[in-house]
């Protein structure tokens, strides 16, 4: 050992406590975590820097860890959400009015990405079909994998995918369970109770 590794050995550099948070969350590699209040009950609302990735009733899962297992992204728990995006949250649940809401959806495959940002034009209290999703996309045979992009949406509520229903009228499915697909729809005027 050289006179500077003996001197380097008795220094203990420790870095600040959260530069590893800090540094991956500004990187875009890690999201921060909350809760919040909605007119749909409390809800896990992740963020990054670019905007929200991710939102989940808290009825359908309870922990930090089942939310980072269904959204599989690296999290940080957040006291709250900063104040500017609470209040777009809070106006977009509210009004249901989505399509200019930051959201964020690197590392998902581009056909999803395409559904999922259609699905964002679809206006409070009108509902499409897959098939015109479809079609949207210049793809009126991918019926079955709008269906399948929309089951995997990251942010229902806000990526309205519950305004998208069957060609016949009926209610379809919903990560969330139909009952909740209906009454979201009720509440926005799209279907009688």
């Amino acid at each position: 050992m050289t006179e500077v590794d003996d001197l380097l050995a008795g220094i203990a550099v420790r870095p600040p406590a959260d530069l590893e948070r800090t540094t991956l969350i500004t990187a875009g590699a890690a999201d921060q975590v909350a809760t919040t209040d909605s007119p749909f009950g409390l809800l896990w609302i992740s963020w990054s820097p670019i905007g929200v990735t991710g939102v989940t009733p808290i009825f359908s899962c309870r922990t930090v860890d089942d939310f980072m297992e269904i959204h599989r992204r690296n999290t940080y728990v957040a006291d709250r959400l900063p104040m500017d995006l609470a209040s777009q949250v809070d106006e977009a649940l509210e009004h249901g009015t989505t399509p200019e809401f930051p959201v964020d959806l690197r590392g998902i495959a581009d056909f999803q990405g395409s559904v999922l940002q259609a699905c964002r034009q679809i206006q409070p209290g009108t509902v499409r079909s897959y098939g015109w999703v479809a079609d949207a996309l210049s793809n009126p045979g991918a019926v079955r994998a709008v269906g399948t992009a929309l089951g995997h949406n990251p942010i229902p509520l806000l990526i309205p995918c519950h305004r998208v229903v069957r060609s016949d009228g009926s209610i379809g499915n919903y990560a969330f369970g139909p009952e909740m697909k209906h009454d979201l729809l009720v509440a926005e005027g799209a279907i009688l109770a």
